[in-house]
């Protein structure tokens, strides 16, 4: 039975991929956190929520933006996939997802879209409430901070177990874009079963390069995120070559 590789290895596999493809992996990123921006501050960052309706129209907006963003999602795993197999790549290759199955990748984006929103939802209710509770005593109650920072963490708890869940399935829309949305999902709830803590101890070897970049005033943070994507494609690599050895063996 075939072992994986330990997270040094895949950095290591990341770092020699990328030689020579960290501009057009950085270009790509930073263009597509501009998209992000100009897209989330221009719809949803207009909305202004105040009452019920427009509470409903924020969640609303905030769910599609995230769908829209998906297809994005999905161009720069062809993109970091192709460096980690060795294939040629460009800045184009982040629109990738609007010619090929754009409405699989919004369907891949739906459980954390909805995640993601259901987040967001008590967060805004208890926030009105210590707002209001401050403007009635004029301080925040112990029991109302306790429970507050209890709700946030179940809820970033559940929310990062569905993103490590599902944080296969735009790489294996690139392998198999024949298969279903639902079937991409179920591959990679499949995939990642015994291997979410892997994947986290990989994203958490980054913080020292992290905590580097705040010190030089953020300008090494895209070719951090770059490397992050790199191995996070070479995690994947691994995550279906061991797991096609070890079924056919």
């Amino acid at each position: 039975m075939k072992n994986f590789n330990k997270t040094s290895a895949l950095k290591s596999t990341a770092r020699d991929r990328l030689i020579g493809h960290y501009g057009t992996t950085i270009s790509a990123i930073i263009l597509y956190r501009f998209i992000s921006f100009v897209v989330v501050n221009f719809i949803v960052g207009s909305i202004i929520p105040s009452s019920l309706i427009s509470y409903l129209v924020f969640f609303s907006a905030t769910i599609l933006v995230n769908l829209f963003l998906g297809v994005f999602d999905s161009g720069l795993a062809y993109l970091f996939m192709n460096i980690i197999y060795g294939q040629s790549v460009s800045v184009g290759d982040l629109f990738h997802g609007f010619k090929n199955h754009p409405d699989k990748a919004i369907k891949l984006q739906v459980p954390i879209a909805v995640m993601d929103t259901l987040t967001m939802i008590p967060i805004q209710v208890l926030s009105v409430v210590l707002a209001r509770n401050a403007k009635i005593t004029g301080s925040i109650e112990p029991q109302v901070t306790c429970a507050v920072i209890a709700v946030i963490g179940i809820l970033a708890i559940i929310n990062l177990y569905v993103r490590l869940t599902f944080s296969q399935s735009y790489y294996i829309l690139q392998d198999f874009p024949d298969k279903s949305a639902t079937s991409i999902l179920k591959t990679s709830s499949k995939l990642m079963k015994g291997n979410k803590r892997r994947l986290i101890l990989l994203y958490l070897s980054f913080i020292p390069l992290g905590l580097i970049g705040m010190l030089a005033c953020f300008v090494p943070f895209f070719w951090v995120t770059a490397y992050v994507a790199a191995s996070d494609a070479a995690f994947y690599q691994d995550l279906v070559a061991v797991s096609a050895q070890n079924t056919n063996s």
